[in-house]
């Protein structure tokens, strides 16, 4: 039997949860949470979930002590059996892990000659001319490029990268200094400091069409650095990501769209960045506030009415929409300006035109006609997104629509999600295959991303930021006790409190993963930095693995245990939500 909690520990004010872990035999029922001198300070009744799916991990009781609030160091006793201990605090946990996350992107800057190299960077393939990209942060552990995205071939997969990143640091500011706590002081001014290192890298890949390049690549991984950069391109309808050549390389012409972003793919949440700079003064800054306004402006303008020229098939998508969606609501709160407020307006109806009524009479998110929405790293961002305007919104009855939207969509996600045995409140998503849906735990290997697939610690950490979001501004209190429930769950588990009972954040807590490549250990994962996480079994998507050690299959195990800046952005979005 193994007890299994979050190791880094829980908000006295929030909710808290064990899962005992059990064999073939073993019963759970009654359960004490214990203090440091081993007094009984709650009696519970663990609640029997079974097993999960084809997770071959065991049998699950689910153990609530949320009641428990006092401040103090505990473990739980099950029989026999106790847990590690963990700590009980009214902030300490959100304010050691904000500072550990954030420290990971200081050392993920991009310094000495990755940094000296990208002051005047070619670009790949046949476009001419060189950019000072310096700047910005490593991709990933064992990928020192820089991206606003990739997987544009992908169309509904864009993950936001790097504008996304310098955009979560403004935002994790504002939540902070809503919490009026003042031991957040020295956090606070370290989320600016951040974010304006983010920004300034994004004004330096603005583009002269009035987009951003997409990306700084690097060649091998263990290629030398002097040389061998450049500005990158992505071909619209295969990746090179894992071979060579894409597929449809020979098919292709590249022009210069290639080398630039859509909206979906890291100009939405960069004109998001620069329009919340440009409300923000920070020491060292490289630009006026002004300059931050303009640019975001600029790029608004032009990607606005080109957007269909960037994108992979030539048409908006969900995608395009709430990433455009919160940038309008930025460049509003920004500069009041009127026309951004309609433009937010036309995008929440779009949006809201993406969802379908289901048998049940909820509403299911979808990114096409009959493709149920999901995604490996942001899909709480529409609901993020929804929230966001509807603050800004001063039409009563335009803001209650976008609240019950984002209501409608998050009762249908979290209904999937408890609608089977899930002692961890792990947040189910649906695929469609063929004809069908399938509700499955992680991203599946086969989508328009494959062969990408990978752990889902953003995906979830997105999931918990739009249900603290939603918490906070539902009427709804049965929704909001459920959201907050869904706002700590998945962080429990990037936590530690998962089957493998290994803590997803370098450094702390118990069993950290490390990344290996082609059996060697180059990639060491970094201190605060949070890897893509625990996916689906290699063979069966109803299955579970976390692959530690090189096997005769996998030499390169990226898949789980390489680290990925979208899973630290989510982290310190949702755990700066907290409010405490």
């Amino acid at each position: 039997m193994d007890i299994l909690t979050n190791h880094i520990g829980y908000s006295a004010s929030g909710p808290k949860k064990a899962v005992i872990q059990c064999v073939e035999g073993e019963k759970a029922e009654e359960f004490f949470v214990l203090d440091l001198k081993g007094n009984r300070v709650y009696t519970g009744t663990a609640v029997f979930a079974g097993g999960v799916a084809n997770w071959n991990t065991g049998s699950y009781y689910r153990a609530d002590f949320t009641e428990v609030t006092r401040e103090g160091t505990y473990r739980i006793q099950v029989g026999e059996h106790y847990s590690q201990e963990f700590e009980i605090s009214k902030c300490l946990v959100t304010m050691r892990m904000l500072n550990a996350v954030s420290y990971y992107f200081k050392a993920q800057r991009s310094s000495g000659e990755w940094l000296e190299d990208d002051r005047s960077l070619p670009f790949k393939g046949p476009r001419e001319g060189e950019v000072d990209a310096h700047g910005g942060w490593y991709d990933a552990t064992g990928d020192y490029g820089i991206h606003l995205s990739h997987l544009s071939h992908s169309t509904y997969h864009n993950p936001q990268q790097i504008p996304f990143s310098a955009y979560t640091f403004f935002k994790a500011h504002d939540f902070l200094t809503e919490s009026q706590n003042e031991q957040y002081s020295m956090l606070k001014r370290r989320m600016l400091d951040e974010g304006f290192f983010g920004v300034d890298f994004l004004m330096r890949m603005r583009a002269p069409s009035g987009s951003f390049f997409r990306s700084i690549n690097r060649s091998n991984a263990l290629a030398s650095v002097e040389g061998t950069r450049r500005i990158g391109f992505e071909y619209k309808r295969s990746s090179d990501q894992f071979s060579a050549v894409a597929a449809t390389a020979g098919e292709e012409s590249v022009g210069d769209e290639n080398y630039e972003v859509s909206l979906r793919s890291g100009g939405g949440l960069a004109i998001a960045a620069l329009a919340i700079a440009g409300r923000n003064y920070y020491p060292g800054a490289e630009h006026t506030q002004k300059e931050y306004i303009q640019a975001a402006k600029s790029a608004w303008a032009y990607l606005s009415e080109n957007n269909e020229r960037y994108t992979n098939d030539g048409k908006w998508n969900l995608v395009d929409e709430y990433c455009a969606l919160i940038a309008a609501t930025e460049l509003y709160i920004t500069t009041k300006e009127y026309d951004y407020l309609q433009k937010a307006r036309l995008m929440a109806e779009k949006i809201y035109l993406r969802t379908t009524l289901t048998g049940s009479g909820l509403k299911r998110l979808e990114a096409a006609e009959g493709i149920p929405y999901y995604h490996a790293a942001d899909e709480g961002m529409p609901v993020v997104a929804l929230l966001q305007y509807a603050e800004i919104e001063p039409d009563d009855d335009k803001r209650v629509q976008a609240v019950e939207y984002a209501e409608d969509i998050m009762r249908w996600k979290l209904m999937v999600t408890d609608n089977r045995s899930n002692p961890f409140g792990y947040p189910v998503l649906e695929s469609r295959e063929g004809e069908q849906i399938v509700e499955k735990f992680f991203f599946p290997h086969h989508s328009t991303a494959a062969p990408w697939w990978q752990g889902d610690n953003a995906r979830i950490a997105s999931i918990a930021a739009a249900c603290a979001e939603l918490s906070f501004v539902t009427k709804d209190e049965e929704l909001a006790v459920r959201c907050r429930r869904m706002a700590q769950d998945p962080l429990d588990w990037i936590m530690g409190l998962n089957p493998f009972d290994s803590c997803m954040i370098e450094g702390y807590g118990r069993n950290n993963i490390q990344y290996f490549f082609q059996n060697r250990y180059d990639f060491i994962n970094c201190p605060g930095g949070i890897v893509n996480g625990i996916t689906s079994g290699l063979t069966d998507e109803q299955g579970i693995a976390f692959v530690r050690q090189p096997t005769l299959e996998i030499d390169d195990n990226w898949r789980w245990a390489e680290q990925w800046i979208p899973h630290a952005s989510w982290f310190i979005y949702a755990s700066a939500l907290k409010r405490e």
